[in-house]
């Protein structure tokens, strides 16, 4: 091959030191530029995307008159199909299958035929999709949205998602205004009282029959007033939270109904000045200090049972009422600080693909490193996102190792900087350098053979 034909080939030898040099230095004029390079490279593949997405939607999904047939016979709904038609997924695959039946989205219909269109002529400025005309070009707006400008749109739409419970957002003067809630009133003074009877006060009473102790004392509506506090606090987390898993309901819930919460909520009405025992609960004793304080969760439970056996139907209601008002904050506070409650609503599950598709090539080295693996006393995870050299780019922190590296791979997505300056060494190194070479002072390991002499 003549030196001639091996300059032809600049593709294969790479890039010169000094283009290199200028592809890194990123000066005001690029920075301005309507395309950053990273902005190009995601754009390209969203497209790429977009279009085989749409095409395979249009060959799987039947369409919404079918779809609605298929709703029409739920006996007929295989088990494992169920919980897939109660999402909007199918319904708009189904609808877009019969738009296009229709054809009622002409535009969606050139995806196919849009990429021969544009090769015929490249640098054509007509407009290739139907119902896009170059006069309607003048009424397009000309400003230009920068990438960090998108996010911050996408964010406030997410904020603004009404089926959407944002504790950030939720918790503003939740304690500040009215606060406490007002406590609902037990009307029946007889009910009222045996609230805060406790059973030593007449276990020596023996004159008394069984019936009529257990209905001098406040155990049954202790019992009573644990069911409906659960119940209560169950549909209430259960309705906030629909995307949570079964483990982070129960984590939540037994947060909002523990002993120490319920021992708070009732100190913090009094009510523990009402309660009547045969044993001293002075800070003194000891025993009483260490073990019987459950006493005061137990008045808590007691109270909402009194309520419910005081007047069930108008008191049900204020109940529920009162105690979303109570959990509220404790709810806020803690889906904020604990890792393990928080919602990957957001957790986008191809984040490592789509970062190596931006910035990694072997000798980079993109890899994942945990830092921190939970314990008892902290059940979060911390991974750190780092290159081949030992630079951290980011780091996750989730109640597991794959959701920490998913987050450390999207907190880097989001860094434009650090985006920016590895896809441009990306672009400029050569092709013979992108990849790790082999260590050749290392011997090759020869390969060993079976008892007939071939390789093993």
């Amino acid at each position: 091959m003549s030196s001639k034909t091996k300059s032809s080939a600049p593709e294969n030898q790479g890039v010169s030191s000094e283009s290199r040099n200028d592809l890194l230095n990123i000066d005001d004029k690029d920075r301005k530029f309507v395309y950053q390079y990273s902005q190009m490279i995601q754009l390209e593949h969203a497209v790429t995307k977009f279009v085989e997405s749409y095409q395979r939607i249009i060959t799987l999904s039947p369409n919404l008159r079918i779809y609605n047939e298929v709703l029409s016979k739920p006996e007929e709904i295989p088990v494992h199909i169920l919980p897939a038609l109660s999402r909007y997924k199918l319904k708009m695959a189904s609808e877009l299958k019969a738009a296009d039946e229709l054809d009622r989205i002409p535009i969606l219909r050139d995806l196919d035929t849009y990429a021969s269109k544009f090769n015929r002529n490249p640098s054509s400025k007509d407009p290739l999709l139907n119902g896009i005309s170059s006069k309607d070009l003048k009424k397009l707006s000309n400003e230009v949205i920068r990438p960090n400008q998108v996010e911050k749109n996408v964010d406030d739409e997410e904020d603004d998602d009404e089926e959407s419970y944002d504790p950030v957002k939720n918790s503003k003067n939740t304690k500040n205004s009215k606060w406490p809630p007002k406590l609902p009133e037990i009307k029946d003074p007889a009910v009222r009282a045996r609230v805060f009877i406790h059973k030593s006060t007449i276990k020596d009473k023996l004159y008394l029959t069984e019936s009529e102790m257990l209905k001098a004392h406040n155990e049954r509506l202790e019992f009573l007033g644990d069911s409906v506090l659960n119940t209560v606090i169950t549909m209430i987390i259960y309705n906030k939270f629909p995307k949570y898993t079964e483990g982070q309901l129960s984590k939540l819930r037994m947060t909002l109904v523990s002993n120490e919460r319920l021992k708070e909520w009732t100190f913090m009405y009094g009510l523990e000045k009402h309660l009547k025992t045969n044993f001293d609960m002075t800070k003194e004793n000891a025993n009483f200090q260490q073990g019987k304080r459950k006493l005061y969760a137990d008045i808590f439970e007691a109270y909402i049972g009194g309520l419910i056996e005081d007047d069930p139907k108008h008191n049900m209601p204020r109940v529920r009422k009162w105690l979303s008002k109570l959990a509220k904050p404790i709810i806020d506070e803690v889906t904020v600080k604990d890792v393990g409650l928080e919602s990957t609503d957001h957790l986008d599950l191809n984040a490592k693909r789509q970062l190596y598709s931006l910035i990694g090539f072997a000798a980079l080295n993109l890899h994942y490193v945990t830092v921190k693996r939970p314990n008892h006393t902290d059940p979060n995870t911390i991974v750190e996102c780092r290159v081949g050299d030992g630079t951290i780019l980011s780091s996750g922190e989730g109640r597991n190792i794959k959701i920490a590296g998913l987050k450390a791979a999207q907190n880097v997505l989001k860094d434009k900087a650090v985006l920016e300056k590895y896809s441009r060494i990306r672009a400029s190194m050569p092709r013979n350098e992108s990849a790790v070479k082999q260590d050749e002072t290392k011997p090759k390991k020869k390969k060993q053979k079976l008892d007939d002499g071939s390789p093993k």
